[in-house]
């Protein structure tokens, strides 16, 4: 898998759980990147199980370091893309 169809996979995870969640996605190589995704805090717990145990799959079989970084969007507003 590459790093630009995990980041498709792993964001349509995140809104499938949460819709409405802002998501802004910084790559820092060709083999890391970050997510990060603002939506209700309430929504936190589904983000990370819908996405958890493929960060972690990445990361041992495909040598990609996606990290899911998850923000109350209440109270840390998305930067501008």
């Amino acid at each position: 898998m590459t790093l630009d169809e995990a980041i498709a996979e792993l964001s349509n995870r995140i809104k499938s759980v949460s819709p409405d969640a802002v998501i802004r996605i910084q790559r820092r190589s060709a083999e890391e990147a970050a997510i990060r995704a603002y939506a209700p805090a309430d929504h936190e717990a589904a983000i990370k199980d819908a996405t958890q145990e493929m960060t972690l799959n990445l990361l041992t079989q495909d040598d990609l370091d996606v990290q899911v970084l998850v923000y109350d969007i209440a109270t840390s507003l998305p930067p501008q893309q």
